[in-house]
């Protein structure tokens, strides 16, 4: 346990100083921590889709804490299929990934969510690209994870497994 303390410790310690540091050094700080967190539930949010007035020429990583926040990235895509994943944001925020457009098939999947005692929150997630297609797309994965007492002093990184 000791020896747990001590790596957790000696994890946020570097990723805080890995505030100027290579985005390779920031991904293996987080691998390191991921090795050593505590899995926690998340929800899959479903049946939502990219607003077509957000940016999505380049990679954004998101921490939505209110509804406001968040319908200003993504609209509901009620179909037969399902109703779009209800967020309770009194109890919850959001985690979401969205990769730039594309016209190649491409699936994001929520490996898991992981924390520390430290503050230190990792989701870590998998990208599948398929074939070539005549549309565009913008892939995205959003997750819904239990609030903290706060997210401002959580330090939150995105791990591509």
């Amino acid at each position: 346990m000791k020896h747990l303390t001590i790596a957790l410790a000696m994890g946020a310690l570097l990723l805080l100083l890995c505030s100027n540091c290579s985005f390779m050094d920031k991904m293996y700080a987080a691998q390191k921590i991921d090795e050593v967190a505590t899995p926690i539930k998340y929800t899959t949010l479903e049946n939502y889709f990219v607003r077509n007035d957000v940016d999505c020429s380049k990679q954004q990583r998101l921490i939505i804490n209110n509804k406001a926040e968040f319908e200003k990235y993504f609209g509901m895509a009620a179909h037969m299929g399902g109703l779009p994943t209800e967020v309770n944001w009194n109890k919850q925020f959001v985690i979401a990934l969205v990769l730039p457009e594309t016209k190649r098939a491409t699936a994001i999947y929520p490996v898991n969510v992981k924390t520390t005692d430290n503050n230190i929150l990792v989701f870590s997630y998998l990208v599948k690209k398929g074939d070539n297609m005549s549309h565009k797309m913008v892939p995205f994965i959003a997750v819904a994870v239990d609030k903290p007492a706060s997210t401002q002093d959580m330090n939150i990184f995105f791990l591509e497994k």
